[in-house]
């Protein structure tokens, strides 16, 4: 009814409404929704990001795990302050951009950060893998881990590249006869069409490679730090037991002797467990909060502590990591399907957009939830991130009042 419809007031409204009057139309019916959705991405995105960059550069100590987040957190920052604003920008003015260059640039913006990011975790999982389940061997520096981020980030580059010959603000129709517009999308020459298809196919293929790549590295080190958990569960009973047995030698000696055997499976514990733990794992403590390693009372303890904090860091930094992946994967792989299908069967993608109305503009743009969602993780996970949050905000408003108090 509705095509019918637009048909036959074709004629009587063709020289009256103007295509930017069509295009008000159009957003208010099918495009709110998306819109809203991004506003709400870049305020969060922009936010968090800017915290996740200033917290873990400033305050944390060099690591691999902080390079990583740096880069992604720069990355995810310049998805939400120019690719997702630039996406508004297309969609408000869907029959009216008329820009070819800006159309180009954009496109190949939002590629690369795209791109970029689901490369880097891929990274990341692969340098997680090689430190839970090779411990003993070399191992990526700190050096070499911003060396790959950069170099992640030029092969995005590259792989990006063909979107400038891919978009541009080209012919749009209406509903209405004789009443288009232009829009920044795909060429309509057979050539960009057909290559279109291919770089789509390719993108999802690799896509689907790096996501499979990051299922197996992260279910061996699951299956590594399990192994460690119960090894280090088996040695604190085993510590408890040797304690109670200790009881039974002579009051002169019975401190002496329970102490060293305590530490020796202490050490024994640490040795086996917690060897391979990079600085990063550690770093979270801060210089005022070192002690030293024998205290008067409590000489055998502190070993068991550390080393128990050293493996629950681990597992922190390598579960963030894994709910970042999955989060990227979650929002990107729609997109790419919905590509796909936009390019191989036309007629399948407008079946496809009219059975789900506005959620597949929702789709399109899914891959935006990862950038917004990674220092989101960040806050949940990695409780050191909440601390220095804190008190980086106690330490901002803490300012105005001692100046008044001067």
């Amino acid at each position: 009814m509705e095509p019918t419809m637009n048909h036959s007031l074709s004629n009587t409204t063709r020289s009256v409404l103007t295509i930017e009057q069509y295009e008000f139309q159009e957003f208010l019916q099918d495009d709110i929704a998306v819109v809203v959705y991004l506003i709400l991405l870049c305020f969060v995105g922009t936010i968090g990001n800017g915290h996740a960059f200033i917290v873990y550069h400033v305050r944390y100590k060099p690591s691999n795990h902080r390079t990583f987040v740096v880069w992604l957190a720069a990355i995810d920052f310049v998805a939400c302050t120019v690719s997702a604003p630039f996406e508004i920008v297309d969609i408000r003015h869907g029959y009216t951009f008329d820009s070819g260059a800006a159309c180009k640039c954009f496109r190949f913006v939002n590629h690369v950060v795209s791109i970029a990011s689901g490369l880097m975790l891929g990274v990341i999982a692969i340098e997680r893998y090689r430190k839970a389940c090779c411990p003993f061997g070399r191992q990526i520096s700190e050096k070499e881990a911003a060396v790959s981020c950069m170099v992640t980030v030029g092969v995005s580059f590259l792989v990006a590249t063909p979107s400038f010959y891919l978009y541009d603000a080209a012919e749009k129709l209406t509903d209405i006869q004789g009443l288009s517009g232009t829009d920044c999308t795909t060429g309509l020459s057979k050539g960009q069409q057909s290559f279109f298809r291919i770089y789509s196919i390719l993108l999802l293929l690799m896509t689907t490679i790096i996501f499979i790549i990051c299922i197996v590295a992260y279910s061996f080190v699951g299956k590594s730090l399990y192994k460690q958990m119960t090894f280090r569960q088996s040695a604190q009973l085993k510590n408890v037991q040797k304690t109670i047995s200790g009881n039974s030698v002579s009051s002169d000696n019975k401190m002496s002797v329970t102490s060293v055997r305590m530490k020796m499976m202490a050490e024994k514990s640490e040795g086996s467990s917690c060897q391979h733990i990079h600085d990063e794992e550690s770093s979270v403590y801060s210089d005022k909060n070192k002690v030293m390693l024998h205290p008067p009372g409590r000489p055998t303890t502190l070993p068991m502590i550390k080393g128990k904090k050293r493996l629950d860091r681990t597992r922190r930094i390598t579960l963030m990591f894994l709910i970042a992946t999955a989060v990227s994967y979650v929002g990107y792989l729609p997109n790419l399907i919905i590509l796909v299908i936009r390019a191989v069967r036309p007629s399948a993608y407008q079946n496809l957009a009219r059975s789900l109305g506005m959620f597949t503009s929702v789709l399109l743009r899914g891959y935006f939830l990862s950038n917004v969602t990674n220092p989101l993780v960040y806050c949940f996970v990695d409780d050191r991130f909440r601390q220095e949050c804190g008190l980086l905000y106690s330490k901002v408003f803490r300012l105005p009042a001692r100046r008044k108090s001067l």
